[in-house]
């Protein structure tokens, strides 16, 4: 009978119980090992293609098939090596599963149960059966014979003739050391062991088989082929990140045995360690630690490929090893699979999986690019610092709340155009792009372990986050300082100049607020009768020769009809200055401290009216609120109504101001195809769009409360300053200045950025 997959499947349905008739099982016996290579190829490469045409799930075949290959086989007449041969088979199924939960839904094989066990353990307890070691030799020998072909476009084992050093490496391979190592996206992966390697560096080796069916790729074919000859390098240096390769043929590549996790299993491991993910995910915290120890070593592997003249170009987490035996903290990155991987072109419709990581040409073209890596460095610097990739691929929302150079670096290096990568951050084109890259990056790291923000907080530091500045100048001076280390050229200095103005803002804003509440405090505790006086209110009086009893200095300004003391009366200007303080310095420290519209001027002046209305808007938010709560407190009581409406309608000017900036901005970079802006609603920019109305529908009735107040038809100040003062703490305070403040800080650096890049751009264009 010819051998076929429709025989084999009848054989197995045989064999399993799941159907009866004339499969004659001890036909497979008389099969040859080309006959296998043709049943092999013969595998549908879609699951669901494998269920169409056998009506059998590939995941059901595989858990009728495994008790009878471990437990009954010897109850049928298959000679040894026919059971070895139909072991592979069954590998060869196992491993295409694998591939698609890798590919398509992101897990790791480690996850994948079949059959009651983990693939990993199924695989290997396959692989260490003598017999499939043979017949995985047999099937993959450069010497055997080809089995029968469809056409030009099929390729097998066998198919191009071997060299004498691959026919000499393949011969030194030990059989019976062959051990399964873990599953590839196209491949399974053995080790063994060889008596004298005549190109490897150790006795030790790793072993890449393509999955069978993959072989009728020629593309695929072709590159497994032409691995030594492109990337095996075989006088490259010991300190070479990427793995030394022996030997390469049509099926399988040879190589170096590097010991440790993949990249994803280790940040796997790393995640299982770290806290749950907070309530609100775009507080999810940044691992700073990670970004410093295994990104670091990330571009320091990338830089030391790229002295070599070479490229990967299929940068994923299951291609780069965690190389074992290191210091602890101290990290060294092994590369492996170099070149395209050519399934990104014909199945991977999204960015699932793998698929994340490659480079929008990569996927498009089927070819390598030499900015592929950049995007796939961004892309895995994501994965690494513990946060989600979006659906749409821009850098997700919790890199601007945590630091906006960081999420600046990888919007350059993300960037969906290969021609825009690199297009802010300062790299020289003539120099070594990732050993730049590498120092822009580290400088990020290290201020953004000034911050503090992105750690897990424990209750004593949310308690802290309660307070009115939230820690907010502290932690600029910080980080001031160890940018003040960092200068090295123009770019950065601007940086500087940029982090120092914020922060002397900030300081303002602190001061005088301060200044401001321990001004309503202490007439506060005048009205009470509590007779104490600041050393500082003394040195005024005697510096404009004043004296008397109280604050005469201060008193000179207080209106005639403004008494002091008088507890209730002076009750409402009190509360609302107090909390209109309190709320005012949460808002700009804790919000809008650290943004700013102006990180470069967009060349247009209609942008540019836009980025400085915003950026003057932000900025009175530091002093203004502090006239508001002074005026009232030391000249005349009865302004606190007129004090309140101007406060919040100042506080509505700039959020339309910052919208209408940040709108404008999102909208001439989506025109001009710009990837870090996201198509769709930006939902953190809406958070801020969400206080349009809120804020409208608070002045109703402080325009008419307040309006009736001073015609005095109402006579009830206590009441509806209690109101302001509950509106003030019990909304404006724990919402607006606190839950609301890392979506809107997201939301507005987002702009911001969009904006830098595109004067960038417009300058590129122009000049």
């Amino acid at each position: 009978m010819r051998a076929t997959l429709d025989h084999l499947m009848a054989v197995v349905g045989d064999l399993t119980g799941r159907t009866a008739g004339p499969a004659r099982p001890a036909a497979l016996n008389a099969w040859q090992t080309r006959d296998w290579h043709a049943v092999l190829l013969d595998i549908p490469l879609d699951e669901r293609a494998y269920e169409d045409r056998f009506q059998v799930a590939r995941r059901r075949e595989i858990e009728d098939l495994w008790p009878w290959w471990s437990e009954r086989r010897a109850e049928r007449p298959l000679e040894p090596r026919a059971t070895g041969f139909l072991g592979f088979y069954l590998l060869t199924l196992v491993a295409m599963h694998c591939s698609d939960r890798m590919r398509f839904h992101g897990d790791a094989p480690r996850e994948v149960v079949l059959a009651g066990m983990t693939a990993e353990g199924l695989s290997a307890t396959l692989v260490a059966d003598p017999d499939v070691r043979r017949s995985i030799v047999a099937l993959h020998d450069p010497d055997a014979p080809p089995g029968p072909r469809r056409g030009p476009a099929k390729g097998t084992s066998g198919g191009m003739p071997a060299s004498p050093e691959t026919r000499a490496e393949w011969s030194a391979i030990d059989v019976s050391s062959l051990e399964f190592y873990r599953h590839g996206t196209t491949s399974i992966i053995l080790t063994g062991r060889v008596a004298a390697p005549s190109q490897g560096r150790t006795a030790m080796f790793a072993l890449k088989c393509l999955i069978h069916p993959y072989l009728t790729i020629p593309t695929i074919t072709a590159a497994t082929r032409g691995y030594l000859a492109e990337h095996g390098r075989l006088d490259s240096e010991e300190r070479s990140p990427a793995v030394r390769v022996w030997a390469s043929h049509d099926s399988w590549i040879l190589m170096d045995l590097i010991r440790g996790r993949t990249l994803a299993e280790h940040l796997a491991h790393r995640a299982a360690d770290r806290p749950t993910a907070p309530a609100r995910e775009i507080l999810r915290p940044i691992d700073t630690d990670a970004l410093r120890e295994v990104g670091g070593a990330l571009l320091t592997a990338l830089a030391d490929l790229e002295r070599e003249g070479r490229r990967h170009d299929d940068l994923t987490p299951s291609n780069i090893i965690v190389e074992a035996d290191r210091e602890p903290g101290r990290f060294r990155l092994r590369f492996v699979d170099l070149g395209v991987n050519h399934l990104h072109t014909r199945s991977i419709t999204g960015l699932e999986g793998d698929g994340a990581y490659a480079a929008p040409e990569v996927r498009r073209d089927g070819a390598g690019h030499p900015q592929a890596d950049l995007y796939s460095l961004g892309a895995l610097l994501i994965t690494v610092a513990g946060i989600p990739h979006t659906a749409d691929g821009t850098v997700p929302d919790q890199f601007y709340v945590a630091s906006v150079g960081l999420a600046r670096l990888l919007e350059d290096l993300t960037d969906a155009d290969p021609r825009r990568r690199l297009l802010v951050t300062p790299v020289d084109p003539g120099g070594a792009r990732f050993e730049q890259v590498g120092r822009v990056f580290r400088d990020e790291v290290a201020i953004l372990e000034q911050d503090g923000r992105e750690r897990p907080r424990t209750r004593l530091q949310r308690l802290k986050d309660l307070s009115p500045g939230a820690g907010t100048a502290a932690r600029q001076r910080r980080m001031l300082q160890v940018r003040s280390s960092q200068v090295r050229d123009s770019t950065s200095a601007a940086h500087l100049r940029q982090a120092r103005r914020l922060q002397r803002w900030a300081w303002l804003c602190a001061v005088l607020l301060w200044c401001a509440t321990a001004l309503v405090v202490t007439w506060w505790s005048r009205d009470l009768g509590l007779s104490w006086q600041a050393k500082w209110f003394e040195m005024a009086d005697e510096v404009f020769g004043r004296s008397g009893t109280g604050l005469a200095f201060l008193d000179d300004v207080r209106a005639d009809d403004y008494p002091i003391p008088d507890p209730w009366g002076n009750l409402p200007v009190r509360l609302v200055t107090l909390t209109f303080a309190l709320v005012s310095a949460r808002l700009y420290l804790n919000v809008f401290a650290e943004l700013s519209t102006v990180w470069a001027m967009p060349r247009s002046r209609p942008a540019r009216l836009r980025a400085l209305a915003a950026e003057v808007g932000l900025r009175s938010l530091a002093i203004l609120p502090a006239v508001y709560v002074v005026l009232p407190t030391l000249v005349q009581r009865d302004w606190w109504p007129l004090g309140t409406l101007v406060g919040h309608v100042t506080f509505a000017v700039v959020v339309q101001t910052c919208l209408w900036f940040a709108w404008d901005t999102n909208a001439r970079a989506r025109a001009a195809g710009l990837s870090s802006v996201p198509r769709g609603e930006i939902a953190t920019l809406g958070r801020l769009a969400a206080w349009q109305p809120t804020v409208a529908v608070y002045l109703i009735p402080i325009v008419g409360i307040g309006t009736l107040l001073s015609l005095e038809l109402v006579q009830d100040e206590l009441v509806y300053a209690c109101f302001v003062s509950l509106i003030n703490l019990g909304i404006f305070y724990p919402k607006s200045a606190g839950a609301d403040a890392p979506y809107i800080r997201a939301g507005m650096n987002r702009a911001a950025l969009a904006a830098e890049r595109m004067e960038r751009l417009e300058r590129s264009v122009s000049g």
